[in-house]
């Protein structure tokens, strides 16, 4: 009895034993687990160049077994570790503590991350602040000068200091125009003065020149501009032709009976078409010199162009928009002789959007043919198209396109621009070579508002302009232009063209040009609605195309 009961204690312990050293084993071969008391903490804002208060974070050893080697450290910028009891050994259950603060080098948000390393898994816990620091203008160059922070919303008519939240601002100038900034500014392209925020900056505005070289308000909506080789400045008006000098002072003026196209020769005189479709050439004192004979029954909007030597080509609309319309195309000499025409009735209308001519004198047409359905009344376009005719009239090439904005350049390529009308603006351009044959075609996806005019100048720039669209209604916002840059396929800089209040729209462009010193020439009016609220002529420095102050 005595034996048996000895071993089965023995026995027993045998079996306990090992239940114990199965069970250590397990509690040694459990992953290390480490543990961040928070998962994130936000130190606020903070000064640039200053520091905060410590904020503790305890690290727990939550595994079974002690971890040999506990490690942290910050991933990111602007905060630091101060005091660290977490540096190797740490038992089971055991905790250590970090203290860690925020010292912002630049303004904005910054974020970081705590990391403790030791475990399989890498515990972490965010950390985040916003540095402040500030812009102080100390100097503006008179009452109406204001220098405004790009996409910040804040702005300063007359000095102050203004707490910022951006690691980099630029500031501008409004009105708008070339400035000299002096203190910490970096200048960047269209004048800009660009800071990088570590600390206080200290900018003053020392001079402001406008953009605006001069301006003349007029009564209606201008029609068409036309710049001559010596600089006068030719205008179309409702009722009237206008010939301003360089400098904007009127040289004079004759009355019209509806023009509404006016072009000009190489030698400075001018062309106007009326409603009627009659084409009359005035010298440059503004004496009427012939009048074609051609007329028209119905009103309408026709399309007029001039070579450099003075020939004349006129596209009327014939018929009348609700039963069926044609277009004829009339060559006139420089005496205002008929030399040939063609008529165009492919369809049961025929619509005009484009008429141009090159130095050669080889004529281009953009326009489109539609039907009307018998059944629904709706109409239906048979055909775009793009034609180029000879100096005799002969067709030279077409191409089934799209009628939108068309411009034609002194050596014959032809630029084609599809605008977008949703909201985001921008643009499709299509380049046809003088021979008819598309060069390039570049998508432009977003701009400063919806196209609505491209022309070309004698030194071949292109000229390109619309409006703003309106937040909301059929209001449209501020005029726009800018240049094409025919390399890289995009638009220059954009010049915004204001209201008659000089801030904000509605603002329509209605032509453009350019001076032989380079300077712009803007016509349009001061309301959505053609003719309403007045009108201007401004002339703008050559230097806003390039953004180089």
């Amino acid at each position: 009895m005595l034996r048996k009961s000895l071993l089965s204690l023995l026995l027993s312990a045998s079996v306990l034993s090992t239940a114990c050293s199965d069970s250590d084993d397990e509690q040694k071969s459990a992953p290390a687990v480490l543990i961040i008391d928070r998962e994130a903490v936000d130190f606020g804002e903070l000064e640039v160049g200053q520091t905060s208060p410590e904020h503790l974070f305890t690290v727990r050893n939550a595994s079974p077994s002690a971890v040999e080697s506990v490690s942290v450290k910050v991933e990111g910028s602007g905060f630091t570790i101060v005091a660290n009891t977490c540096e190797r050994f740490l038992d089971a259950g055991m905790e250590c503590e970090v203290r860690v603060r925020f010292s912002p080098r630049l303004a904005g948000p910054s974020e970081a991350r705590l990391k403790v390393e030791g475990a399989p898994d890498v515990d972490s816990a965010v950390l985040k602040g916003l540095g402040v620091g500030y812009v102080e203008v100390r100097s503006l160059p008179g009452a109406s000068a204001h220098v405004v922070a790009e996409g910040d919303g804040w702005s300063c008519g007359e000095p102050c200091k203004v707490a910022v939240r951006k690691a980099q601002v630029t500031l501008r100038t409004a009105p708008a125009g070339f400035p000299t900034w002096g203190g910490d500014c970096t200048v960047v392209a269209g004048g800009g003065c660009s800071l990088v925020i570590d600390g206080t900056k200290v900018v003053s505005l020392e001079e402001l020149e406008s953009f605006l070289r001069w301006e003349v308000r007029r009564s209606s909506h201008p029609r068409s501009v036309a710049v001559s080789a010596g600089g006068d400045i030719h205008v179309l008006e409702v009722g009237q032709l206008l010939r301003f000098s360089s400098t904007g002072q009127l040289r004079w003026s004759v009355p019209l009976s509806g023009g509404v196209k006016m072009a000009q020769d190489g030698a400075g005189n001018a062309y106007v078409v009326d409603s009627f479709g009659r084409v009359t050439r005035y010298s440059l004192n503004g004496q009427a010199l012939w009048t074609s004979s051609e007329a028209v029954e119905n009103p309408s909007w026709h399309q007029l162009a001039v070579s450099a030597n003075g020939h004349v080509y006129v596209l009327l609309s014939l018929g009348n928009h609700e039963l069926a319309s044609q277009l004829k195309l009339i060559a006139l000499s420089p005496q205002g002789v008929e030399r040939w025409s063609l008529l165009f009735d492919e369809g049961q209308f025929n619509y005009a959007s484009g008429l141009a001519v090159n130095t050669q004198g080889e004529v281009y047409l953009s326009g489109s043919v539609h039907n009307r359905d018998a059944t629904s009344g709706q109409w239906v376009l048979v055909k775009p198209y793009v034609r180029k005719y000879s100096a005799e009239g002969a067709i030279v090439w077409e191409m089934e396109d799209s009628w939108n904005l068309f411009a034609v350049n002194a050596e014959g390529a032809t630029s084609i621009l599809f605008p977008n009308h949703q909201s985001t603006g921008g643009f499709t351009q299509r380049w046809i070579g003088a021979d008819g044959v598309t060069r390039w075609t570049a998508t432009v996806p977003s701009g400063p508002g919806l196209v609505t005019l491209q022309t070309f100048s004698p030194s071949g720039a292109l000229l390109i302009g619309g409006h703003e669209f309106s937040a909301v209604g059929t209001e449209i916002g501020r005029g726009w232009f800018s240049a094409m840059n025919l390399t890289t396929r995009a638009p220059g800089p954009v010049t915004y063209v204001e209201g008659s209040t000089g801030l904000g729209g509605p603002t329509r462009i209605s032509d453009l040009a350019l001076t032989p010193t380079g300077h712009v020439v803007v016509t349009g009016g001061f309301s959505a609605i053609r003719d309403q609220d007045g009108g201007f002529i401004r002339v703008y420095d050559g230097r806003v195309l390039t953004g180089v102050p």
